[in-house]
């Protein structure tokens, strides 16, 4: 056997740096009888079990007493405004259970698990328990691309830009599918309990990332504690952004755990990160491939997140923290394909939306940030306001962890990553105005993270920083801290919830639209500003995709001046009707100012009229038509051709060939630097992959260029 090969099979574990490996364990202590010395830490934990017990009765027993007629006296505040007392106390207490256990030298483990999970069941489950219908308005949609996919075995991007990344709704379709799930009433309830699943699940990927720090016990703890307190941003509904969230969260893991390049100490600063575990070539390879495929099951499914977790991953290779250095170029190659070739219908319709706000950056924060909380209640304004302050105290306190680590002597790279590098999302566009919350939403494991190290700089490896910790108020400031983010997390995320809840009047109210869409319908809403907001606040789109069309209307100021609602349902044409629902008159008062007897007025003024006639009328929603239909016939339903739908012309045929070309050699030389030692240097075989993929990069990127100047 020759040298080389024989070094290329030494145990991983005999190339890592001496100062990485794990110190020899110490012999047991000799056995020596209980004291009541001993007994102290059982006792210690029975007080944060008490709280924690005090603090889920106080929070739950009140729930009950929430019905639907306490709901409806919800103002500006949203639910907060209505919970009783009881329940703020108890989320507190939660608070306290939690920071209590961050006190004894030794972690309680069990404990530390049932509070978290605790916490997170509490502060997300509230409304599936307490709301009749499962909240917010945009999940229902996606259940109308479920519905479409069953009818129809197939998408159709000609109807929603979403089509082109039908990743998330083909994969739910599947299983759901493969579970028996079939009755609208079963998916019903996957809505209602979907962010309280994601939030749970987000948690594991967010230990094995806090595993990932070289930090104490209590710094990892209480950064995952963090992240359940700050994840108020609300993309947690049943939607692709929730689903590739979880994969941003598992590829970022795997990324920071396994596969950050080794670095020694420097300037007598030790690195942030932990060594990787030592695992053979074949359990690496098999983390990459996870990792690939984590990052492919993104990048059909949404618009954004693949570009994040690629920025992320450059990032760290450019830094010399990420072990794949290969990984940027593949990566890039499979979502830039897709943009170009999968997701043609949306690029070549809408090229200066995709791309004309690259450089804006100051326009794209304003209308991300200041442009969201303009108009409407002063109440209400606190909630977006609260937003703000809490995004940027996470942001702060992770800032303040960066310096606090360096301070303690260590050298922190790879969580100012993940923290920051979303931000550069500012710069591209403003994403129809919520580019702000997706920023904070990529930035949060990071920032918790960081934010927890600033209580809990130190590792907590030599004896003088155990002392330190015994002596530390750190614990204390971590409490207060969790009280203001629990607080904050109670007004910013249900505080919209006078017009994200859906009500049972507005779900009959659709039901009988889409049992009237013969062959078609328009369905008029209305809005204060019907160029730009266009998202109505109603359980819209669960059926009937390519039947119904809704018609952003203006909303008048003065309800007595409802004439241009009936000539705008003439204009609309036969099968035409308006639709006035709580939800979004709620909407139009809180946010966009109108005045609290508004729908009222309106209703009246409506009922008033010779020329309309209500055809739905409940509790929840009104539904009217023209007495008179105008004349003509309805238009027939053209959902387009089904997807994916590519323009092919020589060149581009080249093009997509040689980026899958690309994509096989890129891919199989990542597989094979997986098998040579850190240190050794490329294999013949790795640096003939790389010549031959330099070509093919060649022709792809010209293909590209050629298919964006032809068809934009």
């Amino acid at each position: 056997m020759s040298g080389g090969t024989a070094a290329r099979e030494k145990p991983a574990a005999e190339h890592r740096p001496a100062w990485a490996k794990d110190p020899a364990p110490e012999a047991p202590p000799p056995t020596a009888p209980v004291t009541p010395a001993r007994r102290r830490p059982r006792l210690r934990a029975v007080v944060p079990a008490v709280l924690l017990a005090a603090g889920l009765a106080l929070y739950w027993l009140p729930v009950p007493g929430l019905d639907e007629a306490a709901l409806d006296a919800m103002g500006g505040l949203g639910v907060v405004g209505v919970l009783p007392w009881p329940v703020l106390a108890g989320a507190a207490l939660l608070v306290v259970a939690f920071a209590a256990l961050l006190w004894p030298s030794r972690p309680q483990r069990l404990l530390l698990g049932l509070v978290l999970v605790a916490t997170v069941v509490s502060l997300h489950a509230l409304p599936a328990v307490v709301e009749e219908q499962p909240r917010f308005a945009t999940a229902w949609q996606h259940l109308g691309f479920l519905e479409y996919l069953d009818r129809t075995g197939g998408s159709a991007p000609a109807l929603d830009a979403r089509w082109s990344w039908p990743g998330f709704f083909a994969t739910a379709a599947l299983v759901l599918r493969a579970c028996g799930v079939t009755d609208p009433a079963q998916l019903a309830e996957v809505v209602r309990w979907w962010p309280l699943a994601v939030n749970l699940l987000a948690l594991v990927p967010l230990a094995l990332l806090a595993r990932s720090v070289r930090a104490g016990w209590r710094a990892r703890w209480c950064g995952v504690w963090f992240f359940a307190l700050s994840s108020w941003v609300g993309q947690d509904y049943f939607s692709p952004q929730s689903f590739t969230y979880l994969l941003y969260l598992a590829f970022a893991a795997l990324l920071l755990r396994w596969f950050l390049a080794p670095s020694a100490p420097s300037g007598g600063m030790l690195p942030g990160a932990e060594a990787p575990p030592d695992a053979p070539p074949g359990r690496r390879a098999v983390l990459l491939g996870v990792a690939l495929a984590l990052f492919a099951a993104a990048v059909p499914a949404h618009q954004l997140t693949p570009f994040v977790m690629l920025g992320v991953v450059t990032v760290l290779v450019v830094l010399g923290r990420c072990a794949l250095r290969g990984l940027p170029l593949l990566l890039g190659a499979v979502a830039v394909g897709w943009v170009c070739f999968l997701a043609e219908p949306y690029w070549s319709g809408h090229f200066d939306e995709l791309f004309g706000g690259i450089g804006g950056l100051g326009a794209n924060v304003t209308s991300s940030v200041s442009g969201r909380i303009e108009g409407g209640s002063a109440t209400h304004q606190l909630v977006l306001y609260s937003r703000v302050a809490l995004a940027g105290l996470v942001m702060a306190l992770a800032c303040w962890g960066w310096w606090r680590r360096r301070e303690a002597g260590y050298r922190e790279r790879a969580l100012p990553v993940l923290a920051f590098v979303p931000a550069a999302g500012f710069a591209l566009q403003a994403y129809g105005g919520e580019m702000a919350l997706r920023v904070f939403l990529f930035a949060l494991p990071g920032a918790a993270l960081l934010a927890a190290l600033a209580f809990f700089p130190r590792a907590g490896t030599s004896e003088r920083e155990r002392a330190w910790d015994r002596v530390s108020l750190a614990p204390l400031a971590a409490l207060l801290a969790g009280l203001v983010l629990v607080g904050g997390f109670l007004v910013a995320r249900w505080g919209n919830e006078a017009f994200e809840r859906v009500r049972p009047g507005e779900v009959a109210a659709m039901e009988w639209v889409y049992a009237h869409a013969d062959p078609t319908v328009r369905l008029l809403w209305l809005s204060e500003d019907p160029e730009e907001s266009v998202t109505p606040a109603l359980p819209w789109g669960s059926r009937a995709m390519e039947r119904v069309r809704y018609v952003p209307t203006q909303a008048p100021r003065d309800p007595v001046l409802a004439g241009p609602l009936a000539e705008a349902l003439r204009e609309a044409g036969p099968v035409s009707y308006l639709i006035v629902g709580r939800s979004q008159s709620a909407y139009l008062e809180l946010d966009a100012g109108y005045s609290t007897s508004w729908e009222r007025r309106l209703l009246a003024t409506l009922d008033a009229r010779d020329d309309l006639v209500p055809v739905v009328r409940n509790a929840d929603a009104a539904v009217y038509a023209l007495r008179e239909a105008p004349p003509g016939t309805p238009e027939a339903a053209t959902p387009g051709p089904p997807g994916p739908t590519v323009t092919w012309t020589p060149w581009s045929v080249l093009g997509a060939l040689s980026a899958g070309l690309l994509v096989l050699l890129l891919g199989t030389r990542e597989f094979l630097r997986l098998r040579a030692a850190p240190d050794a240097p490329p294999s013949p075989a790795v640096r003939a992959l790389f010549w031959f993929a330099v070509p093919l990069l060649l022709v792809t990127v010209s293909a590209l260029v050629h298919r964006f100047w032809t068809l934009a």
